[in-house]
């Protein structure tokens, strides 16, 4: 089912469920008129990893009280401050919610527990507004006034792998001390597209997330998602080169790659990160099937449904663009819009929607939220031509990507990337985000990971394989190990 199907689904499902409830609650009031002052619960949704053992975000339950409006009304009494426990100042400052009844509610501070290691995709539960997962399920997670001595706290369970969240937030700790970059983010999903991790750094404290809410042009680690694409519909085949002397005009367009690299096949294109060979056969394709494929990845679609959610920048038809978009410039997407593309290349050209929330429980009723129905972007053929590439790539005689353990090297499909940063609308020398993307393991995909580094302080310009693929290989290692994977 897809995924804008199934969030107003979630919400419809999760409503209905919360109707009932307040329902009955308000019959209980009614039924409690002539009872004295007594308390109530209150109770505010959690957000669970998966498995529901560690809760990012919760509340304490807490006491609301409940009585004739005026006893709880705006003058303070003796008799109240003994009932609640609070002095005439603290009580003055306490939120009142009248309802269609004689009574009234006063509501007592309510303790929200918050984590960090989350917030950029999970997001926040804040007086200035909710954002993440927080928002997009506020109708669930929101706080209900419960009389039931048997209520229980909505429960959303998510995809998220709390042994892997614990390693990409220690890594991009240690990447935003240690580089001192704009940006940075690690983010895992499984092949299947659920989400499993999510860190991220961002120097402008600006509250928004760069997984969901802010987009960057992917540079070299596209160029897999065209090369598939192009071998698909005939543009190109296994036996495609193109000559590069390092720099060339192409329809009066300058094209650089990094050094001189003579013939260029299909397998030296990725594993030398040829721009001219990707160029070319962006040219071969032509704006309109271009579109066709970015399309077929859903790169026009938003990943998770957030509100906020960035809208992704496709090629305009223009040479220049079109020749750019080759290699992953003029091209800016999310974090999470990029990784969905590359389930396709992980799972022989199906292509899985992304899933964060596997679970919704309220009031003792569970909605399960199965993984999506993938939909066929290539063929199983050019996306294992692909990937086998790629897994020459992760090797230590071809590139820094080789992931080693105890002598031996983590199997891995993997590709970097050093994208020029528009800055102002205009791309300058200096500065440059750097990324690796790798398939987790290689020749049986489970995880797709990527590793992004935006302009790092602390460095000189330089290229990916020296500035993301210390971080990458470590962040590799250690998830294959935490997921019992050995060389």
């Amino acid at each position: 089912m897809k995924r804008y199907i199934m969030i107003p689904l979630l919400l419809f499902s999760a409503f209905v469920i919360m109707f009932l409830s307040v329902f009955s609650s308000t019959e209980f009031i009614h039924d409690q008129a002539e009872k004295p002052l007594s308390p109530s619960l209150v109770l505010r949704g959690s957000i669970t990893s998966s498995g529901g053992l560690i809760a990012y975000n919760s509340s304490s339950i807490t006491k609301r009280i409940w009585g004739p409006k005026a006893l709880l009304g705006d003058s303070c009494n003796e008799n109240l401050e003994k009932t609640l426990g609070l002095k005439c100042s603290e009580i003055t400052s306490l939120p009142h919610v009248y309802v269609d009844t004689p009574y009234a509610w006063v509501e007592l501070r309510e303790e929200r527990q918050q984590a960090k290691n989350v917030q950029y995709i999970i997001g926040t539960h804040a007086p200035g507004g909710d954002t993440g997962l927080e928002s997009a399920l506020g109708m669930v997670l929101g706080t209900r006034y419960s009389f039931s001595k048997t209520a229980t706290q909505p429960l959303v369970e998510t995809t998220i792998d709390a042994g892997i969240q614990n390693i990409t937030d220690k890594y991009v700790a240690q990447i935003a001390q240690e580089l001192n970059p704009q940006r940075a983010w690690i983010t895992v999903i499984s092949n299947k597209g659920d989400v499993l991790a999510a860190s991220a750094y961002t120097k402008n404290k600006t509250g928004s997330s760069p997984v969901y809410q802010e987009l960057f042009e992917p540079g070299s680690i596209f160029k897999p998602l065209v090369m598939a694409w192009a071998l698909d519909i005939g543009a190109i085949d296994t036996s495609y080169t193109v000559y590069s002397p390092g720099v060339v005009q192409i329809d009066g367009i300058t094209i650089k790659d990094w050094k001189y690299l003579g013939t260029v096949d299909i397998t030296r294109a990725l594993q030398q990160s040829s721009n001219i060979y990707m160029a070319n056969v962006a040219k071969r394709v032509g704006y309109q099937r271009l579109i066709e494929g970015f399309k077929k990845y859903e790169m026009d679609k938003p990943a998770l449904n957030f509100p906020g959610e960035a809208t992704s920048i496709l090629p305009q038809n223009a040479i220049a663009s079109i020749l750019n978009a080759g290699f992953g410039q003029g091209v800016a997407l999310t974090p999470l819009q990029f990784l969905r593309a590359y389930t396709a290349i992980a799972n022989d050209g199906l292509l899985y929607d992304l899933r964060l929330v596997k679970s919704i429980s309220v009031d003792g009723q569970r909605i399960e939220f199965p993984t999506a129905t993938p939909t066929r972007v290539v063929s199983a053929e050019s996306a294992r031509i692909v990937r086998n590439i790629m897994k020459t790539i992760a090797t230590p005689t071809v590139s820094a990507a080789a992931v080693p353990y105890k002598g031996k090297y983590f199997n891995v499909a993997a590709k970097s990337g050093t994208a020029q940063v528009p800055v102002n609308g205009q791309y300058t020398q200096t500065d440059r985000l750097y990324s690796y993307v790798g398939i987790l393991p290689g020749d049986n995909p489970q995880m797709i990971l990527l590793v992004s580094i935006d302009r790092p302080a602390n460095i000189s310009p330089s290229l990916a394989v020296y500035v993301a693929a210390p971080w990458f290989r470590q962040v590799v290692r250690d998830v294959m190990l935490f997921k019992g994977y050995t060389p």
